[in-house]
């Protein structure tokens, strides 16, 4: 049998070590990975949970009987597909949050009345402060606003369309599908502020949703083998253990910036400028489609942590913890101070400020609320509504 030329043979057994130190690295990567999964396991089944913190707890009376569990089944929820608007809930039934098949939020509704007049119907559009993240059901704001024009012997019927993430434009594309598919309400009320200030500040640009660089990397990746394997890949590093452990240890060495800097001034007011006049070209939209589908709308703009007077030292820290994004927030509201647009609009009701002289704790973080402070919104939106003469039934 004849032999192989040295050379190849050198070449064949330097191949078959380099093969067996490749498997021998592999295989000790992969138990490495085990064994970091099975410690942070173990290290995060011990820690406490973590929200809400335990001043939050400390300040809202009872809030320990039901606020962690509300964290622990805001974790649980899901999103499904939705045309034009991304998403949308999946149904969820918990103890603190419900969420239909149409994938809204439970809202706090008076028991059906017997007079045989057509309630009132009031729509809500908004982002995560309306939907209720931090509140449990019948505590959010649209529930609110329903108790207290009960109390008032208003027959209204709440239909809350907000969702968690949903920036004005969306909600606008939100109601033009809500009137297409039929419904008709009598009033529309907008909240919104603090996700068009954010999702500005994190994509470079104003009116477009939160995190829309996802959807950009998202799109048509099935048509691409080459797109999708990199994402997999990405997402398993991402995703590891390992990933995190060296992430921690560059935590410790205070090397891991927030990746987030500040804008230059002019970048800043620019920004700021887009934000206002996209808000200002939403408000006058609605109210166009109002007059031409039989509705009343309401814009409200919404408070945030910064604008805190006397803030508590958990929402201190909050804001703090947030600076990256509070300059625009600041350069925001002098916009909307300054609009002339707004000013002269009284169905613009600017609540950026209506809980900033609170001495009890108001935000349970940047820019959620408590449910005593959703009572102090939903007080200043029907006194508003009520002001404006927006519950009242047109002649016919």
């Amino acid at each position: 049998m004849r032999r192989l030329p040295r050379w190849l043979a050198r070449g064949l057994a330097g191949f078959r070590t380099a093969w067996l130190i490749l498997g021998i690295t592999l295989l000790l990567i992969a138990a490495l990975e085990l064994a970091l999964r099975a410690g942070f396991w173990i290290k995060d089944r011990g820690r406490p949970q973590v929200p809400p913190d335990p001043r939050v707890l400390a300040a809202v009376a009872g809030s320990e009987t039901w606020l962690p569990l509300h964290y622990r089944e805001l974790d649980q929820l899901s999103d499904r597909w939705q045309p034009y608007v991304y998403f949308r809930q999946r149904p969820f039934a918990g103890r603190t949050i419900h969420i239909d098949p149409e994938g809204l939020r439970a809202t706090w509704n008076a028991p059906a009345a017997t007079n045989p007049t057509r309630p009132i119907r009031i729509l809500l559009l908004g982002g995560s402060s309306l939907w209720g993240f931090g509140s449990r059901d019948d505590q959010t704001i649209p529930s609110w606003i329903a108790r207290k024009l009960h109390d008032r012997g208003i027959q209204v019927e709440i239909r809350n369309l907000a969702e968690i993430g949903y920036v004005s434009t969306q909600e606008v594309v939100a109601l033009l599908r809500e009137l297409q598919a039929g419904y008709r309400p009598d009033v529309v009320i907008f909240y919104d502020g603090v996700n068009d200030t954010t999702s500005a500040m994190l994509e470079g640009e104003p009116t477009v949703t939160t995190n829309e660089v996802n959807r950009s990397r998202e799109f048509n990746l099935l048509q691409s083998p080459r797109r999708l394997t990199g994402a997999l890949i990405a997402n398993l590093a991402t995703g590891s253990a390992l990933y995190r452990l060296a992430s921690s240890i560059r935590t410790r060495l205070g090397i891991a910036g927030s990746g987030r800097t500040g804008l230059p001034e002019e970048k800043l007011r620019d920004l700021a400028a887009g934000v206002v006049r996209g808000y200002e070209s939403n408000v006058a939209m609605v109210q166009a489609l109002g007059k031409t589908q039989g509705f009343r709308a309401l814009m409200v703009w919404q408070p945030d942590v910064f604008s805190r007077v006397r803030p508590i030292p958990f929402e201190a820290e909050e804001a703090e913890k947030f600076g990256w994004v509070r300059p625009l927030f600041q350069e925001v509201h002098r916009g909307l101070r300054a609009s002339s647009t707004l000013k002269a609009d009284a169905a613009f009701l600017d609540l950026s400020e209506v809980l900033a002289e609170r001495e009890s704790l108001s935000f349970v973080d940047y820019c959620h609320v408590t449910e005593e402070a959703n009572e102090v919104v939903a007080t200043a939106i029907v006194a508003r509504l009520l002001e404006l003469h927006l519950l009242e039934r047109p002649a016919l």
